[in-house]
Formats: C-alpha cells, structure tokens, sequence
C-alpha cells in the first residue's frame, strides 16, 4: 500500500455540513477501497494567489491516507464533479507505509489534531446621526432646511 497526502480547496462559502458531507464522502471511498486515512484536516481559510471562478478566497483541507491506486483516481474523478471543490493536487508521499508506525507518528507530531482557524479582527462600529430641521415662515411660503450629519467610528477591540 502506499501513502498518499490530498490537498484540495474548496468555495469560501460552504457551510459545516456541506464540508462534512465532502469529508465523509472521502472517507467512505477510502474504507471502501481497503485503505486508511490518517488525518483529514482544515488548513484554514486562505487568499488565493489568483482568482479561481470568480474567487479569491478558499477553504485548504488536507487528506493523508494510505490505499491503493483505484483510490486516488476514485477521489479525483467525485472532487472534478463536485462544483465546490475548486482545485486539488495528489503526492505520493511512499511507496510502502507501515500503517500502525505511520499512525503513531502522526500523533506524535500532533498533524491529526485540526489547525485552529485565526479569528477575523473584531471590530467595534459606532454610527451617530444627526438632524438639524429649521422652518421658517415668511407669509404664505414655507422655507423647510434639513440637514443630516453621520459620523461613523471604528474601533478595533483587543482582548
């Protein structure tokens, strides 16, 4: 058997359970082909070095798996039809893999653990708006002034 590492990318916009079902679905092909996956994780929401479909963000997950040939080519053909993965790349990491020392090194180094996403800067928004009206009556005409001012203040808030 040898050891495989997947990385793919996926739309920006996908919701938890949509990435679940895309995992799950690499999972089961793996299983299902008498072969191992190691670790699935996120690598986190990245810009892309060019836009892809319109894109310049995407979602890094990377898969490290050890299985035959036939699965390779089973994951690649579900990624180039599902719409929401945008690219992926597939390395041979070994020709021949001890499964029980490959595991135990991957706890070890602590990779079968998901890389924490960094948390967007939150950011404090203070908007003020005011209104000024005057009415000025000169006999029959009516002389209506309104004068509106917005000021907009933004903090960033530290923890």
């Amino acid at each position: 058997m040898k050891e495989y590492e997947t990385v793919y990318i996926t739309q920006p916009d996908l919701s938890d359970s949509q990435i679940g079902q895309l995992n799950d679905r690499v999972k089961s092909i793996v299983e299902k082909n008498k072969g191992t996956l190691f670790f699935a994780r996120s690598m986190g929401t990245k810009k892309l070095a060019y836009t892809i479909a319109k894109k310049n963000k995407g979602i890094y997950y990377c898969l490290d798996y050890a299985a035959e040939g036939p699965t390779v080519h089973e994951i690649e053909r579900m990624f180039r039809l599902n719409e929401d993965v945008m690219r992926f790349l597939t390395v041979e990491k070994a020709d021949k893999v001890d499964i029980e020392a490959r595991r135990a090194e991957i706890a070890a180094r602590g990779e079968d653990k998901p890389v924490e996403q960094p948390k967007p800067e939150e950011t404090k928004t203070e908007v003020k708006v005011e209104e000024k009206v005057e009415i000025k009556e000169e006999g029959k005409k009516e002389e209506v002034k309104v004068e509106t001012e917005v000021k907009v203040k933004e903090e960033k808030i530290e923890e």
